[in-house]
């Protein structure tokens, strides 16, 4: 492939991916054929090589600094080059029309119906010894995938375009393209096309992502406490919702969660916990501690729980425990510590906004998700899945998400309080898990093993633009121990 230099930067660009009538996705007998092949050659029959389709200046593209560059993400195992030679580090993408002129106001990830798409990101640490995978998706549903040997320089910037060979607009719907070298991920980006006016849309796994009209804060706007498991404790960190400013707070720590003021953090401490220097006494149990990881303070011994979850009113915390039989309840204490005397059916608590109600895991006797007052008074089922669980409620009170084991894969779900409008929002192989709102409801943080690890993701509260954050925190048996929380 060669190497076009252009005011004084080097950029390669790479013949154009062509997707054919195949991907246009409108007619049934179409959607059958390509959901019901499960081999890569049926599909890579329809693409061919076609020309460059343009060039793009190196000041005409929104530049991605060399801090925005991420170290890859392993899935399987790496070749003898990819561990005796540099290391590979890809940037964002960003992804252009080719109608834009290379604008980077038109960088984005939603696009009226385009028959041109580019996606262009900085790369660098790259070798003739690499070989690197290039896999589209659309709506959760892998299309594609190409694997070669790397042929360009070893450091640039990338200009990689995805068209129709009809002149067809591509599908609506959610695209997600993954980058690997190596066995491992690289980054990886997504977009979503909106649906023509003159026809309807045809959706495969997922629901049809609709874009979100009001503009998303930045994710370091947030702040996010989590948990890493090393196969035998967890530990809290907290880090910018970007991925950026990890700080280790806690060893024998689990399932944290925000004061509302975000000075504090409650969280379940593990058996252990009290070999640490910085604990001055107490054993397992519900734990406080500052935002910091300062004055760690032990509120009530318990040796069971699994989730804890603060309060929005900020008067109360409530975890859940099996004391005295395999059933577990739901619990509470005050942020002093005093334990409260009312208890509800359930595992897994969440608030509702107002801190009056709480939904759970439970089976009263349905098994599903529960909506109770938190003197549980008013109880009502939401759903009626024995697997549903790991329940978060959105800041506005309208919705709740939560997981749901379907055939074996565990995915993401929103459904409104009501009991009405259950939505899917994640469907790729592999589990997707433990969701948290950010503060504005706007978006959602989940765990998933779709990279065969256990890594953080964020994606738009409507499902799309899923793309990592975190990698390689790992997870116990038992997913509650991992809720998360952002403030």
């Amino acid at each position: 492939m060669p190497a076009i230099v252009i005011g004084g930067g080097i950029i390669f660009c790479f013949a154009a991916l062509v997707i054919g009538g195949l991907f246009l996705l409108r007619q049934q007998a179409k959607d059958s054929e390509i959901a019901a092949s499960t081999t890569k050659p049926s599909i890579e029959a329809q693409l061919v090589e076609g020309p460059i389709v343009g060039t793009v200046q190196p000041d005409e593209v929104a530049p991605q600094p060399e801090d925005n560059l991420v170290e890859a993400t392993a899935i399987g195992n790496p070749t003898e080059a990819a561990i005796s030679g540099p290391i590979a580090r890809f940037g964002e993408i960003c992804f252009l029309t080719a109608g834009s002129d290379s604008d980077p106001a038109q960088c984005g990830d939603t696009f009226p119906p385009v028959v041109e798409m580019h996606a262009i990101f900085n790369y660098t640490g790259m070798s003739s010894q690499d070989q690197w995978i290039r896999t589209w998706y659309h709506n959760g549903q892998e299309l594609l995938s190409v694997q070669e040997n790397w042929s360009g320089d070893a450091e640039g910037r990338f200009d990689y375009n995805l068209n129709t060979s009809d002149g067809q607009p591509l599908s609506p719907g959610l695209w997600q393209l993954n980058l690997y070298v190596n066995g491992r991920l690289q980054t990886f980006g997504s977009f979503v096309v909106e649906a023509s006016s003159e026809e309807p849309v045809i959706t495969h796994t997922l629901p049809s992502a609709t874009p979100t009209s009001t503009p998303l804060p930045p994710l370091s706007t947030y702040r996010l406490a989590f948990t890493k498991w090393d196969g035998g404790k967890h530990s809290v960190w907290v880090a910018n919702l970007d991925g950026s400013d990890q700080h280790f707070l806690l060893d024998f720590a689990a399932s944290p969660s925000w004061s509302p003021d975000g000075e504090s953090l409650a969280f379940y401490g593990e058996e252990g916990i009290d070999t640490q220097a910085t604990i001055a006494a107490g054993t397992n149990g519900i734990w406080r501690m500052g935002k910091n990881g300062e004055d760690p303070t032990q509120l009530l011994p318990e040796g069971t729980t699994q989730a804890v979850s603060w309060s929005p009113a900020a008067d109360l915390i409530a975890f859940d425990a099996a004391r005295g039989g395999p059933d577990r309840r739901i619990y509470f204490v005050d942020a002093a510590g005093v334990p409260q005397s009312f208890e509800l059916l359930g595992q897994q608590p969440a608030w509702s906004p107002d801190g009056a109600q709480v939904v759970a895991k439970a089976c009263r006797p349905q098994c599903g998700l529960w909506i109770t007052n938190r003197d549980d008074t008013n109880p009502r089922q939401m759903t009626g899945e024995g697997s549903d669980g790991l329940p978060a409620w959105s800041p506005d009170g309208r919705k709740i998400a939560f997981s749901r084991n379907v055939d074996g894969n565990v995915d993401i779900f929103i459904i409104n309080v009501d009991g009405s409008g259950l939505q899917r929002l994640t469907s790729v192989e592999g589990n997707d898990s433990v969701p948290a709102w950010t503060p504005d409801g706007q978006q959602i943080v989940f765990r998933t093993t779709r990279n065969g690890l256990w890594q953080i993701f964020v994606m738009n509260a409507n499902g799309s633009n899923q793309h990592l954050i975190i990698d390689n925190v790992g997870a116990s048996d038992e997913w509650a121990f991992d809720r998360m929380s952002v403030h």
